[in-house]
């Protein structure tokens, strides 16, 4: 395999996936070195063992350290939460510790430290801290950092208490365990710190995953909250025309036909409205929407009054309202017999308020004006404002927006 190979498969990898590769990686390499490290420290000794018992030594060492890299890849998966905890390999991983331990006192001994020159019972303690420090660096995704830190604290404890009982000197066995304490702080925080960003970073991709999964869901439910908007209002004209069509064309009236001609044109204007909603274009205008709703209600028979002026608004508090006047018309076909309606615009500190209140509210749906009012009540609440929906005293009903301007 080249370097443009090798380069060209790294470049095609993700953020993500380079991450995860490298610390990795970087981690593995680290369990993977500790053959290589016990064969340095098999030179530090000043007696200096034979050979094939060396051999023995980092043959089990080898073993140890492949079984720590079972154990670390499984628990990263693990902690990454796509996998279970390796008990087997943990059981293995302990056994192969005592066994490199048995291993190094058998081959180096336990003799106290003799000046000048390192005693081969100084390099047993180098092989036990190695050991421990590989198989705790490969349960680190399992561990918390509490636990690491009391771990330490207690191997080094352990390191000075066995050089003492041996009969080292003082300096020596505290020696030993201080240095064991910083080996340890140093890889394990750096184990430690691996994992816990590695899993930081694959919940950031899963945090992004579930925001872009929310967008498409919010798109969807604005989608269907428009077609709900438009189709509600304009199916509810359609209805009442095709009734009054087919009442007059059953009197043998002319008119039946103009009625059929309005159908037509409103059902063109849905379609219109449909399109320009899936491309994402459609603009809604107060003063024209107010003018539509006059015109549709007046159709329907229910006379209709439009109170105040629509000033200059912001172009988003301008759209809100004027998809309070397209829910409220479809509300007042819908769930009422009305024969009068009031649209009333009006501002006040800062807010402006449209009101529609109309009569004839059926009694069976008049604590509910659709299922649309919620889709406003979001869209009047990105804006700061409110909406309220109300029955008055007799067959009256109400329905009230009130946003800053």
């Amino acid at each position: 395999m080249s370097v443009s190979m090798v380069t060209r498969w790294w470049e095609e990898r993700s953020a993500l996936q380079r991450f995860d590769l490298y610390t990795r990686g970087t981690l593995y390499s680290m369990v993977a070195a500790e053959p290589l490290v016990a064969l340095f420290i098999t030179s530090a000794g000043t007696d200096g063992p034979s050979a094939p018992a060396v051999l023995r030594f980092v043959a089990v060492s080898a073993v140890h350290a492949a079984v720590a890299f079972m154990v670390l890849r499984a628990g990263i998966e693990w902690y990454l939460g796509r996998g279970v905890w390796p008990y087997r390999w943990t059981a293995g991983l302990l056994a192969a510790t005592v066994a490199v331990m048995g291993a190094a006192v058998a081959v180096f001994g336990w003799d106290a430290p003799a000046e000048p020159g390192i005693s081969d019972g100084v390099v047993t303690v180098f092989a036990f801290v190695l050991v421990v420090g590989v198989t705790v660096g490969a349960l680190t995704p399992r561990l918390a950092s509490p636990s690491l830190m009391v771990l330490m604290v207690l191997v080094a404890a352990a390191v000075v208490a066995a050089g003492l009982l041996s009969d080292w000197p003082v300096q020596s066995a505290f020696g030993a365990g201080f240095s064991t304490l910083f080996a340890y702080f140093g890889g394990w925080t750096a184990f430690r710190a691996s994992v816990w960003m590695l899993g930081v970073v694959f919940e950031l991709d899963r945090s992004r995953q579930v925001q872009a999964d929310l967008a498409v869901a919010e798109e969807r439910l604005r989608f269907a909250r428009d077609l709900h908007d438009i189709l509600g209002r304009n199916l509810s004209v359609i209805a009442v025309k095709s009734e009054l069509a087919a009442a007059l064309a059953r009197r043998g009236r002319d008119e039946s036909a103009d009625e059929m001609m309005a159908v037509r044109d409103i059902a063109q204007e849905s379609l219109r409205e449909v399109r320009d909603v899936v491309r994402g274009y459609r603009e809604v205008d107060l003063a024209t929407e107010l003018s539509g709703a006059r015109s549709v209600l007046r159709s329907a028979g229910v006379a209709t009054r439009v109170v105040g002026e629509v000033s200059p608004l912001p172009p988003d508090v301008q759209a809100v309202l004027g998809w309070v006047a397209r829910e409220g018309t479809t509300n007042v076909l819908r769930h009422s017999s009305a024969s009068t309606c009031v649209i009333t615009v009006a501002r006040d500190d800062g807010c402006v308020t449209l009101t529609m209140v109309n009569d004839g509210v059926r009694s069976a749906s008049g604590e509910s004006a659709g299922s649309g009012l919620s889709g406003l009540a979001e869209r009047l609440g990105e804006l700061g404002g409110s909406l309220t929906a109300e029955r008055l005293d007799g067959d009256r009903f109400r329905l009230a927006a009130r946003v800053p301007s």
